[in-house]
């Protein structure tokens, strides 16, 4: 179960391009596709390297025009979906 003190990474084995400005990534371990918005792909970024989701959300909240309670619903849907989807790992 996610909660604001959890740090997520990315799972290894997954593979991202940028086709006409949007992150497109595939997951080889289940041959799936994603394509990210801006902010998810922001999200992403910040996950290169393990990070709290309060970390991630004070980040976005630093350079998105958004509430800190609309940031921490849109990460934990993205996280969300993304844990379904074996594609992030929770460390802790």
């Amino acid at each position: 179960m996610l909660n604001i003190n959890k740090t997520i990474k990315r799972t290894e084995g997954i593979v991202e391009v940028v086709i006409d400005g949007e992150l497109v990534m595939m997951s080889i371990e289940n041959g799936a596709y994603y394509g990210l918005d801006t902010v998810a792909s922001r999200v992403w970024e910040l996950i290169e390297k393990p990070q709290t989701i309060k970390a991630i959300c004070e980040q976005l909240l630093e350079e998105f025009d958004v509430t800190k309670e609309q940031c921490l619903e849109d990460i934990f849907t993205f996280l969300n979906s993304m844990d379904e989807q074996k594609v992030i790992d929770i460390v802790n």
